[in-house]
């Protein structure tokens, strides 16, 4: 009998309605079914059985599902409905479950030479196990103190973790060069076995800042095995994304700053500085890393600095190509808010960059608040909502809001009239709503937004109303009648709307099914009648039976308004009108009114 218990309930909530559902045909299929203790979680596994073998594993401590894997395509996130299968076995059946001595007790039973044996018939099975093997980290022996890992509280010896780096960068596969340009299900490399070593790494990185001299070396060590390992791989795949790689860079960067702002010992403080340009040199540096590195940038000597930015600078000049150099000067234009540039080399910066953003940053920072606008001008694609808070921090948001009134584009006047009404500057607000729609067709898709908001600030909204509908009723430029229909039945005036159909040959036509429809069901029961015969013969003679139902359903509908006799009368009067409709005729019926 197994020592484990799983409720439905714990389950369900892991595997989802869904997957729980689709996975009850596989339930009494699966087979190999065990389950091991594994300190104080169990591991239940078991086979599927779909168009292939596939692999199934569930962890669950404490009667909840804590982790969970399948070899399917698409269970890798232990989502899928063989792992649901598992789990429903496991609640219905957990007595089919071969229970299995203790992880540690089956380690526990074995000598050296058979875990050696075990291994190797593992790698036979499954080779690519060969990286967990190498990049796991060696325990201390009497005899090989050097090989041992350096401990959070730094035990002055040197940790391993440098080497396992470089073999675990040295094990990633790449698809080879053809591969790469026509495959487009390749995810990237798969830093599973690094991920990890950089959390190693920062406990490294805290016992050499406490000055241990063993763990300052290690740690170094480490950093520059894993930048190495970053450029090789994107020297080997010069298409591979820097931003593919920089979840391993970012990290190894900060701890290599951390180490930097600490005082080092010589030979090490020059190693690691030159560690960081060749980083720098080879990878980049990102501006979104830098915003998240700057506080311990700044910690560095400001020699060390200066020689940096002096680094950047130089490659920037160096670089031919048009993107590099913006990529370069990115790099410069971020340090320059450490106060190393200059108002005017933070500029001529930000401009090299060709980043409108950072350009108007700049103008703004050098006292150019005339220029900035000016350069938004130029640049219709930048919100103003992304600048404003650049604005604001300068003191010349006055000149953005000058500027937005002047600006046709929709999504300055939104800005405008949001940033007036926040400061509660209501009548400036109305304004802005009220002119927007004076001056846009009332078919605009901008225009039930500013109906709304001028509604919201007006401090006469019959008024506006009626200066707004008489404005419209008078345009020249295109339809109209939709847009005021749709706004008096907004204002519970449904038959000063009918009003304005008045003399219009097929208004249907001219309003659409939806808002005819609309339309007639708000209208009183003698004047909704005709208008809602049209509405259906509109739908009928779209001649599908889906029309036919939505016909029915019209009728059906306004019976509560016109009186079921008077929906029955037009029922039969559409079957009069259309004699060889069956179907419409099944429709009716079924709706009740013949």
């Amino acid at each position: 009998m197994t020592g484990f218990t799983l409720q439905k309930a714990a389950a369900l909530s892991y595997a989802g309605e869904r997957e729980w559902h689709k996975g009850q045909p596989y339930v009494s299929s699966l087979t190999g079914l065990s389950a091991q203790p594994d300190g104080p979680a169990i591991t239940l596994r078991g086979s599927a059985h779909g168009q292939e073998r596939y692999s199934v594993t569930v962890t669950i401590d404490r009667g909840q599902v804590q982790d969970a894997v399948c070899s399917c395509p698409v269970g890798g996130d232990g989502r899928c409905k063989h792992v649901a299968a598992l789990l429903a076995r496991a609640v219905t059946a957990p007595d089919d479950f071969r229970e299995f001595p203790p992880l540690d007790a089956a380690l526990d039973a074995l000598d050296a030479p058979a875990l050696r044996a075990v291994i190797r018939r593992m790698l036979s099975r499954e080779p690519d196990l060969l990286s967990v093997l190498l990049t796991q980290p060696t325990t201390q022996s009497s005899a090989q103190p050097t090989t041992a890992q350096v401990q959070p509280d730094g035990a002055g010896a040197t940790s391993d973790l440098p080497g396992r780096i470089r073999v675990a960068f040295d094990l990633l596969e790449l698809p080879d060069e053809d591969h790469w340009h026509w495959e487009n299900d390749w995810d990237g490399p798969d830093f599973s076995e690094l991920t990890p070593m950089l959390e190693e790494l920062q406990e490294l990185v805290a016992a050499a800042l406490t000055g241990d001299h063993a763990a300052q070396r290690s740690a170094l060590a480490a950093i520059q095995a894993t930048l190495d390992g970053c450029h090789g791989l994107n020297a080997q795949q010069p298409d591979l994304a820097l931003d593919d790689l920089s979840t391993l860079v970012e990290p190894a960067r900060a701890a290599l700053l951390s180490l930097l702002a600490r005082p080092l010992p010589a030979e090490l403080q020059g190693a690691a500085l030159g560690t960081l340009h060749e980083s720098v040199a080879n990878l980049g540096w990102p501006g979104h890393e830098i915003d998240g590195q700057l506080d311990l940038f700044t910690e560095l000597p400001a020699e060390d600095r200066a020689r940096t930015v002096a680094l950047v600078r130089g490659l920037h000049d160096g670089e031919t190509g048009e993107y590099a150099r913006q990529r370069r000067a990115r790099t410069l234009y971020a340090l320059a808010s450490t106060g190393d540039l200059s108002a005017h080399e933070n500029l001529a910066l930000a401009r090299a960059t060709g980043d409108s953003f950072m350009i108007t940053a700049a103008l703004l920072d050098s006292g150019q608040p005339e220029e900035a606008t000016a350069l938004l001008a130029e640049h219709p694609e930048l919100s103003l909502s992304v600048v404003a808070g650049l604005f604001q921090d300068s003191g010349a948001l006055a000149h953005l809001e000058a500027f937005a009134r002047t600006r046709p584009d929709p999504w300055a006047r939104r800005w405008l009239f949001t940033h007036l009404n926040e400061q509660n500057r209501r009548a400036e607000a109305h304004a802005v709503a009220r002119d927007a729609l004076m001056q846009l067709p009332p078919a605009h898709a901008d225009a039930p937004f500013w109906i709304t908001q001028l509604k919201t600030v007006s401090p006469d909204w019959p008024a506006d109303r009626e200066t707004l509908i008489t404005h419209w009723a008078a345009r020249p430029d295109g339809p109209h009648l939709p847009p005021l229909v749709r706004l008096l039945l907004r204002e519970q005036q449904p038959e000063r709307a009918a009003k304005l159909l008045h003399g219009v040959p097929d208004p249907v036509g001219v309003l659409g099914l939806d808002l005819a429809r609309q339309l007639a069901l708000q209208l009183p029961a003698e004047q909704a009648l005709a208008l809602i015969i049209q509405v259906a013969a509109a739908h009928i003679a779209g001649r599908s039976r889906a029309h036919y139902q939505s016909a029915a359903r019209t009728l059906r509908d306004a019976a509560p308004l016109i009186g079921r006799a008077e929906a029955q009368s037009a029922a039969r009067l559409l079957t009069q009108e259309y004699p060889t409709l069956r179907a419409l005729k099944e429709e009716l019926q079924a709706a009740q009114l013949l």
